[in-house]
């Protein structure tokens, strides 16, 4: 095959396999043949991670495998406890958010910043040089964040108030400015950045639904005693440095069809629709951030509601519990080949099979990367679409407070 030494012989009409004598290129290309049959059992591959969501789901199992022992039962009634806790805190701080932009801000009579001063260096003509108090930016020394130009508001109307006699001069010399946002650009991508972390935690919950349709209706165990049939398991714990808890393997098996409904409604769909409110929410406090300090430093406070379920788990779950996850064996597509039957021959043939592929497929496209711009895409025009309108000079200011 194209010139290279065979990978087998012919030894009384039967194939031998021959690797030893093989020369580098040939053994290069077995390696690549194995390594190709990774990324095919890897693209088939789900697992969970360290949170509580995921402990929730895993503990149950482990309980019911063992014949639910008082000990593994504790453990996974404490996983759904902080599973609640940790629902309980991303959904009351979900509202704090959404409080303070839908009510908050529309009784304090706050505008959605839309692009208020936006490209201001093409003021005062620009689509966007007019602020929210009616007035032209004319210059980036007007514009000001909104705290500040309310406290400037209220100190030239409180002088009004003080000296109705001086008003006309109170007018002409007091000038609290506009506010606006002071780059639109670093909001959309803070916005992409924000949507990086939300999509990873999507798939996270895609993996689990995953796992929790594919796996058998079965009770089948998820945990079983494998001691090694190569040398007695004294020697073996010897030479390797291993425990008895090394030999006891923790894998995805079989899940009751009523632990899958119930794993769906008091996980699944309560995950995603804190995911939901994240995204929306998050989106909507960076679009409404006008500076670049503080747009950037949200992006950062957001991804933390997110990443709650993960600190709750690793700061209160047993130990136990974070044993077992992190050596649960990952789920894998019955039709994810991983190598490990393949001969040097059939490694090879697949090799060839991938070089004669055509380049141009659709394994060639960052589906996620695309997924996650499409995403922020779409979540910036829904702002826009939701908060915004054009003025007359083309610009997108904020819809009238109602």
């Amino acid at each position: 095959m194209n010139g290279y030494t065979p990978a087998y012989e012919l030894v009384e009409g039967k194939e031998r396999q021959v690797v030893a004598d093989l020369p580098q290129s040939r053994t290069a290309q077995i390696a690549a043949g194995k390594v190709i049959s990774l990324v095919e059992k890897l693209d088939g591959q789900c697992s969970l991670s360290l949170s509580v969501y995921d402990a929730a789901v895993v503990m149950p199992q482990v309980a019911r495998s063992a014949g639910n022992p008082r000990s593994l039962v504790h453990i996974a009634i404490r996983s759904y406890i902080f599973l609640f806790v940790n629902l309980f805190l991303q959904g009351f701080l979900l509202y704090m958010i959404t409080t303070e932009e839908r009510v908050m801000n529309r009784f304090s009579g706050r505008m959605h910043l839309c692009d208020f001063g936006a490209d201001i260096h093409t003021c005062p003509g620009g689509p966007n040089c007019i602020g929210p108090s009616g007035t032209n930016y004319r210059d980036p020394g007007r514009m000001y964040s909104y705290d500040v130009w309310t406290a400037r508001m209220f100190v030239r109307e409180s002088l009004k108030r003080l000296f109705p006699d001086k008003e006309d001069d109170i007018m002409s010399s007091v000038d609290p400015g506009e506010y606006g946002v002071e780059n639109r650009y670093i909001r959309y991508v803070c916005v992409f950045i924000f949507m990086m972390s939300v999509i990873d935690d999507l798939i996270v919950s895609v993996d689990m639904m995953k796992i929790i349709w594919r796996i058998p209706n079965s009770t089948a165990s998820w945990l079983d005693y494998e001691a090694p049939d190569w040398d007695s398991k004294e020697e073996v714990k010897k030479r390797t440095g291993k425990s008895e808890i090394d030999f006891v393997k923790f894998r995805m098996a079989g899940m009751p069809v009523a632990w899958k409904v119930a794993n769906f409604c008091l996980i699944c769909l309560p995950k995603l629709l804190i995911w939901r409110s994240t995204a929306i929410s998050g989106v909507s406090f960076l679009m409404e951030t006008s500076s670049i300090e503080d747009v950037v430093v949200n992006v950062t406070a957001l991804s933390f509601i997110l990443s709650l379920d993960e600190m709750i788990f690793g700061l209160f779950a047993h130990k136990a519990a974070h044993h077992i996850l992190e050596n649960l064996d990952p789920y894998v597509a019955a039709t994810a080949s991983d190598g490990e039957d393949d001969t040097d021959h059939q490694s090879i043939a697949k090799l060839e099979d991938d070089r004669a592929r055509t380049l141009f497929d659709y394994r060639l496209l960052p589906v996620r990367l695309l997924f996650t711009l499409g995403l922020a895409t779409f979540m910036i025009f829904a702002y826009y679409f939701e908060h915004c309108e054009r003025n007359e000079r083309g610009g997108y200011v904020s819809k009238a407070m109602g």
